[in-house]
């Protein structure tokens, strides 16, 4: 179960949204499950927005009559702090950084693959929740706060949530605790998640987890044009680069070279010591009004648990001699004051070196003791460091190599305190193959036979994961692993995944399914060759006939969909042709090999479930959202197998991921 909290000023807007329609009309049966007793006595049940309003009037009435509506007034000291950084006067800062947050605000959100809950479920998961959060059933005396839990049907994505709206102001005039609502949150979930037998979060039980993107940022970006974020940008091209410099210092001028700037946090007494950093990129206009974006700064922590400076001084197979060290404190006071140095250039190996070397790191690799927790941690930590150098010199956009790259870096997650800094000698070979990716400016730099021996890298990890009590992890790096892989077969065959394109046997698309699974599975590649071979030319003949006779859906020699099968007749038409031939007669929906097969139910063989991996959750004809759920391979419909099976593209693409459900409510 996936709790999201946040606070807002206006419990009456908030209500009146649950209620309504939603941004996109998603909202239906809007109802009021659980709340206090005067809620539910009023209240309960189905709502609309007119009563939703003089709910949110009930449950703010303490406020407005013991605290006269005076605002509950919360200052954010970290926001206060950096505003002041930014040179703006201490009473200013404060004053910019303190608003109302009378109300709270939560969703409990199941995963779509859990399906529906009943409404008494709902009220029984909601009460225990508020139990567990403190804020009713307190011991000490304290009054139970005013609350109401709103079900309004399934999110976009199809995950069942409800809503729960408390205001802060309790009915003596007191105030709720809200410190550490969010992580307070979360335990309650997985206390609930045992209790009610729901699917426990992977995330939360191991803490592989990584910061999302939020709305503003996906916001920004879309005004300047952008195609990521600059929390994407900067993560890709930080990691990256640290992977491909030989020393600190080396790392700060490659970034500095992307046009990344740096800013240092020096140990209080001077500039003798560096604590850690935070980054911005290069400063954009907006397009419609032309007038500069405010520049975000991000601290490593913001990029990635493993981004801190302490952390990647452990990872990064950096020089750490004395002249090193010094050479980088010298860069650092550089960048302090204002003068960069010039970026040295890299000197790239060759790619059928870069693939011996990776051959042989990941035997080194797999002789590391599972039980080593800080050898694989480092391991897995590099791996994502050269995979985002190659992202960021082969991808616009975050693409499958920086969803491998993000992948590798979850399973690297590890407290600084708790890694040692010990020099592995395959740890330069590693550092050359990062620097050959890194001055590549192409995508042909990044050619099949790299990939394939990267791919080598990922999975050693991932025979690690599942040798521990992290199988969860290692089926979803395999699984992103397929995904990734055929993406990538896709684009150096001619295909565009963002096109509709077709996915039967036989069809290019299906070809970079079957060779990515053979890969990530270890199965024999010969012997799959030959079936794709045949197969192509089967759907090749097929195609050729179909674009001669003009019917159905027409589609080039990449499978792209050039024109859709014709309109159904109709009804006049149809009475005169008499009753349609059943689907399943159709002769354009003959399939041989299904004919041939046996009708029984069979577990899938691991290419077919490889394939099922390599299409599942696409929502735009092939691309995954980057920035999507991570903790768990993707589930597998039927209704998409059939979509496939007959050619047919996928529904339309949907237009950003569902962030939350209800996140931000209204001011």
């Amino acid at each position: 179960m996936m709790p999201n909290a946040v606070k807002g000023s206006d419990i009456k807007k908030l209500l009146w949204y649950l209620a309504g329609p939603g941004r996109e009309n998603e909202h239906t049966n809007p109802r009021v499950l659980a709340g206090d007793f005067l809620t539910m006595s009023v209240y309960g049940g189905a709502i609309d927005q007119k009563r939703a309003w003089e709910l949110g009037k009930l449950l703010d009435s303490p406020r407005q009559s013991l605290l006269r509506g005076e605002p509950v007034l919360t200052t954010s000291y970290k926001q206060a702090r950096a505003l002041m950084a930014q040179g703006m006067s201490r009473k200013a800062a404060f004053e910019a950084a303190t608003r109302d947050e009378n109300t709270w605000h939560c969703s409990l959100a199941l995963r779509a693959e859990e399906g529906q809950l009943p409404m008494e479920k709902w009220a029984a998961i909601a009460t225990d929740f508020m139990r567990e959060m403190g804020y009713i059933g307190r011991e000490d005396g304290a009054p139970d706060a005013r609350w109401a839990v709103v079900h309004h049907g399934l999110s976009k994505k199809g995950n069942d949530h409800v809503h729960i709206a408390m205001p802060v102001v309790r009915p003596d005039g007191s105030l709720a605790d809200m410190f550490r609502d969010r992580p307070r949150a979360q335990a309650a979930s997985r206390i609930l998640e045992e209790r009610y037998g729901l699917q426990v979060l992977y995330t939360r039980e191991h803490g592989d987890t990584e910061r999302a993107t939020k709305p503003a940022e996906r916001a920004r970006a879309a005004r300047v044009g952008a195609p990521e974020t600059d929390r994407e940008a900067l993560r890709r091209r930080v990691r990256g680069a640290a992977m491909a410099a030989e020393s600190e210092a080396e790392w700060l001028r490659l970034m500095h070279a992307e046009g990344i700037t740096v800013i240092p946090y020096w140990a209080p007494g001077g500039m003798d010591e560096v604590t850690g950093y935070k980054v911005e990129a290069r400063p954009q206009k907006n397009l419609k009004t032309g007038a500069w974006e405010k520049t975000i700064t991000y601290s490593g922590l913001r990029l990635g648990r493993d981004m801190t400076l302490p952390t990647v001084r452990k990872w990064a197979p950096w020089d750490t001699s004395p002249r090193a060290r010094e050479e980088a404190l010298k860069e650092w006071r550089r960048i302090t004051t204002g003068s960069a140095g010039r970026p040295r250039v890299v000197d790239p190996m060759a790619a059928r070196e870069a693939i011996d070397e990776l051959r042989q790191w990941s035997a080194a690799t797999r002789r590391i003791p599972v039980s080593d927790r800080n050898a694989w941690a480092k391991a897995a930590s590099q791996t994502a460091g050269v995979f985002a150098a190659a992202s960021a010199r082969t991808e616009r956009s975050p693409g499958p190599l920086d969803r491998l790259s993000r992948q590798l870096a979850r399973a690297g997650q590890m407290p600084a305190q708790q890694r040692s800094a010990r020099p592995h000698r395959n740890d330069i070979g590693l550092q050359a193959v990062a620097r050959m990716l890194w001055a590549g400016t192409s995508p042909a730099a990044a050619d099949m036979a790299l990939m394939y021996a990267l791919t080598e890298l990922l999975l050693t990890v991932r025979e690690a994961l599942a040798a521990t009590d992290r199988a969860a992890a290692a089926a979803a790096m395999a699984s992103e692993a397929r995904k990734a892989l055929t993406e990538i077969h896709m684009r150096a065959d001619g295909i565009d995944p963002t096109r509709p394109h077709r996915r039967e046997e036989g069809s290019p698309a299906w070809a970079a399914a079957v060779r990515s699974s053979v890969v990530v599975d270890g199965l024999d590649r010969e012997q799959y060759e030959q079936r794709i071979n045949s197969a192509r030319q089967a759907w090749n003949a097929r195609r050729v006939a179909a674009t001669a006779t003009r019917r159905g859906e027409q589609y080039d020699e990449k499978g792209h969909v050039l024109k859709p099968a014709n309109p159904s007749p109709s009804k006049s038409a149809r009475r005169t042709a008499g009753p349609l031939t059943p689907p399943g007669n159709r002769v354009s929906d003959f399939d041989a090999a299904k004919f041939m097969r046996s009708q029984k139910p069979t577990k899938p063989k691991p290419m077919e479930q490889g394939i099922n991996d390599a299409f599942a959750d696409e929502d735009t004809y092939g691309t995954t959202a980057a920035d999507g759920p991570l903790s768990s391979p993707p589930g597998h419909s039927p209704e998409k197998s059939t979509e496939r099976d007959r050619g047919l593209p996928p529904s339309p693409p949907s237009h950003g991921p569902n962030r939350g459900h209800g996140r931000g409510h209204e001011r």
